[in-house]
């Protein structure tokens, strides 16, 4: 793998890590024509309702190019949605290098039918195979992506883990590689915001935290549960339906989901790793950055093309 322009490469067997030292330059993406073709995709976006098994629903959107490459699946991150900048830029701006977008709503995520459903592990999957069943029945079989920021990526992680799927390929932003531990409580040496939380889920059944990263969301102990259960340095296992092509980006500064932590699941996974200097957990605090994550990724998902 070479280094992008404006990344240095460090070679650290048995994973690269990619040290972005300043944005990366606009490059194709930014041509007039491919301009004036985002502004046309922005403006002709489909939102639509999948029927899940279970019987649930699932909120989507998408933006499917004429001259199709293949389709990137876009799973949010915690308290996040369809809407969020991050699938919105996604949508505007793969079209035009013939990647079409699927965005999708995560039970009890976003403004929609979605939000109604219970937060679970499984129901989630649901989710993210109801869009790449219609992906596939729909776009003509050609190659699925998965692009996935956070709890979406942990959820990502292990669907393609735990479920026959037809993606090959992954980028992962700001992947939430140690989740359970956002959540996990020692009761034996309770803060009092623990306390304040445990009490509200006797009473309501229920926690909204929203981690201060967008509209809370509510968490029941069974969701609590699924998390315990379910950590992603003993579950996941790319490999188990064949091999996979997965990078990470993360922010140097991410104060939500540790770097150390997304540097040492890279490391054990053989996974390359892209670090933004002076990026948090959003991706997008320095100018240029949330644009060079989707350029990253684009770039990413087209090598098989070559």
């Amino acid at each position: 793998m070479s280094a992008n322009k404006g990344y240095s490469l460090h070679r650290e067997v048995p994973f690269l890590i990619l040290i972005c030292m300043e944005p990366a330059g606009s490059g194709g993406l930014e041509t007039a024509e491919k301009r004036k073709k985002e502004t046309h995709y922005a403006n002709s976006m489909e939102t639509f309702i999948l029927e899940k098994e279970n019987g649930r629903q699932t909120a989507c959107v998408k933006e499917i190019p004429a001259s199709l490459r293949g389709i990137v699946i876009a799973i949010h991150g915690f308290t996040s949605s369809k809407e969020s900048p991050t699938v919105q830029l996604l949508l505007q701006r793969l079209p035009a290098v013939g990647l079409g977008v699927i965005g999708i709503d995560l039970p009890a995520h976003g403004n929609s039918v979605s939000r109604e459903e219970e937060l679970r592990i499984e129901a989630c999957m649901d989710s993210l195979q109801a869009a790449e069943e219609y992906a596939s029945a729909h776009c003509g079989g050609k190659e699925i992506f998965y692009f996935a920021s956070s709890f979406g990526a942990y959820i990502t992680s292990l669907y393609i883990s735990q479920r026959p799927h037809k993606g090959r390929s992954a980028f992962f932003r700001s992947a939430a590689v140690n989740m359970p531990d956002l959540f996990a409580i020692d009761r034996d040496h309770l803060s009092d915001a623990e306390r304040k939380m445990l009490k509200e889920l006797d009473e309501k059944g229920y926690i909204q935290p929203s981690l201060d990263l967008g509209s809370p969301v509510k968490v029941t102990a069974a969701m609590l549960q699924d998390l315990a259960e379910n950590n992603l340095f003993e579950k996941f296992d790319p490999d188990r339906y064949g091999r996979h092509r997965i990078a990470m980006a993360h922010g140097e500064e991410d104060n939500v989901i540790d770097p150390k932590a997304a540097r040492r699941f890279a490391q054990e996974f053989h996974i390359p790793i892209t670090f933004y200097k002076g990026e948090g957990h959003s991706l997008s605090i320095l100018p240029g950055t949330a644009e060079a994550v989707v350029r990253q990724a684009s770039q990413w998902f087209l090598q098989q093309d070559e």
